[in-house]
């Protein structure tokens, strides 16, 4: 049997196993929407843990990152940072979410924030402008798909083909399960890809460079290609302000919606400290990969195929068929999480405000097929994408970002309008699409897009609301007054202990 159908083999097991676990997970009989989309809110620690850094940990870790350092070299590690800071994010905006949530049975970023400004249209923008930069970064993971499949199949199986595979494996498990399907194959993917990369960074050290040390590795690079071991000065600008749009990451509704999902608040404690960790522990062999790369497969066409080019040359099939399964794993778990939000801010914040008095049976059903809908859509797009994934992915979070001075308002600020929050969401995402797509206004001092739309955002923010009428006082009273109850109840539970 030939090394490349060994390897398929493999993964196609994977796919059939993922399905597998869909099945069991379900919910037996009627579903109710709070089960499907945020699962009764019972996820415990464990599962809560692994799904929030599997949809995090993308095709943007295991491909485009690899892809980036291949390519840039380790200026990449200029953004990387936001993975030990934006989780930081989890605790702030997450803690009086979840209280938030539990309270009134929100679940999804439009619902809390449209009540608390008591405008549908806020609600309908929020849901707008989410799946409008989700859409990007579902293209990215179906397109990471597609080169996964090309790769290890050796051509055999087309990119385009790739990408239809990873399409119905995906949409197959979710139908059937939901939220919680999408929950333990995450924590299932989770495991795998953190795994696998450690075993494919070793092995690929051991074949290149004769043992497990990277000293070697390290110091070629140094001498051979120092461009890439450095970080220009005039980058700096431009990562750094990337670095902050990147704080999109707990702003992205996949993301955010496991704040909603969780059993209790301590939960996200424990996810806004042990995150990085993994974050961290899972780019060093990916570094390991892509420098090796450098060294022993220079001028790749492609630079998001260096992982599963590299471990083709330098892995036996069976690896390369485990380890490229984790690639499927992180590309999976994203795209999941994603479809996942994208039915449910079109159900829950749409359908249903618009038809309030739809039962859950019918709103669930047009959700499902709302699913079908634009993870087509995305597949369409990933034909057409000449874009290294992380490019693709920055964007979106970037775009995502926006929708975090309305949040600020909602749960501290009690001085925010409707006004202020719908101008400058508009603000901030007309800035993002102008600054990343018009040329004459690109990027302006090499700063970020996302950050760009981030600054205009604020100020129009605080601006408006400073001159526009607030919500109600009871409103205010039911958000605001709420949480200071929850942390006053807290102060006195940590003092008497």
């Amino acid at each position: 049997m030939a090394n490349w159908q060994i390897t398929l083999i493999i993964v196609a097991v994977y796919c059939a196993i993922v399905l597998g676990v869909g099945v069991f997970t379900r919910t037996k009989g009627e579903t109710s929407l709070s089960d499907y989309f945020v699962g009764n809110r019972s996820l415990g620690a464990f599962v809560a843990f692994f799904t929030y850094v599997a949809t995090f940990h993308s095709s943007f870790a295991f491909i485009g990152a690899a892809g980036q350092m291949y390519s840039g070299g380790i200026k990449f590690f200029a953004t990387f940072t936001s993975c030990v800071v934006s989780p930081l994010m989890i605790y702030i905006i997450g803690r009086p979410t979840w209280y938030l949530g539990q309270k009134y049975n929100y679940m999804t970023q439009g619902e809390l924030v449209g009540d608390y400004y008591e405008s549908k249209a806020l609600r309908y923008l929020v849901a707008v402008v989410s799946l409008i930069f989700l859409v990007p970064y579902l293209q990215s993971q179906i397109a990471a798909g597609g080169i996964i499949f090309e790769t290890i199949s050796e051509g055999r199986i087309s990119y385009l083909t790739g990408c239809i595979i990873l399409y119905a494996v995906i949409i197959g498990y979710i139908l059937l399960g939901g939220f919680k399907a999408v929950a333990w194959t995450d924590t299932v993917q989770g495991i795998l890809m953190i795994v696998m990369i450690w075993i494919a960074g070793g092995v690929v050290l051991v074949r290149t460079g004769g043992s497990m040390s990277w000293t070697n590795l390290m110091q070629t690079m140094a001498t051979e290609f120092p461009e890439k071991v450095m970080v220009p000065l005039e980058y700096w600008p431009t990562y750094m302000t990337s670095f902050i749009s990147l704080f999109g990451i707990s702003i992205y509704p996949p993301s955010f919606q496991r704040f909603f999902a969780v059993k209790n608040p301590k939960t996200l404690k424990w996810l806004s400290v042990t995150t990085p960790i993994y974050l961290i522990f899972f780019y060093i062999p990916i570094m390991m990969i892509s420098f090796s790369g450098v060294v022993y497969m220079p001028g790749l066409e492609k630079a998001d195929q260096v992982v599963p080019m590299m471990l083709t040359q330098y892995a036996s099939p069976v690896l390369v068929g485990l380890v490229m399964a984790g690639a499927l794993a992180a590309t999976m778990s994203s795209t999941d999480s994603q479809l996942h939000s994208a039915s449910s801010i079109f159900t829950v914040d749409i359908y249903k405000g618009m038809k309030p008095e739809a039962s859950d049976k019918t709103a669930l059903f047009n959700g499902k097929v709302f699913i079908v809908v634009i993870s087509a859509a995305a597949l369409a797009l990933s034909v057409h994408t000449n874009k290294l994934i992380t490019t693709i992915v920055t964007i979106a979070l970037g775009g995502c970002l926006q929708i975090l001075p309305s949040l600020i308002g909602a749960l501290y600020w009690k001085g925010a309008t409707k006004a202020g929050a719908m101008g400058g969401l508009i603000t901030g995402v007309i800035v993002v699409i102008i600054t990343q797509y018009v040329p004459a206004f690109k990027t302006p001092l090499g700063l970020s897009s996302g950050f760009w739309g981030l600054v205009c955002n604020l100020l129009v923010f605080f601006a408006v609301s400073a001159f526009t009428a607030k919500p109600s006082a009871e409103n205010i009273e039911k958000f605001h007054g709420y949480l200071a109850e929850v942390n006053r109840q807290c102060d006195e539970k940590a003092a008497s202990n």
